[in-house]
């Protein structure tokens, strides 16, 4: 079974990682604890 950058996404909006306006058809991070993660996550890689 291949894992798709769609499942990901899907997977990632289900646990409150990511939310999804559909309006704007865009995601975004929902939380400003999970956005310092993400950020830090960045600056290191």
């Amino acid at each position: 079974m291949w894992i798709t950058k769609d499942d990901v996404l899907t997977l990632l909006i289900h646990l409150g990682y990511l939310a999804c306006d559909s309006g704007k058809k865009e995601a975004f991070i929902p939380n400003r604890e999970i956005i310092e993660e993400f950020e830090n996550a960045m600056s290191v890689g």
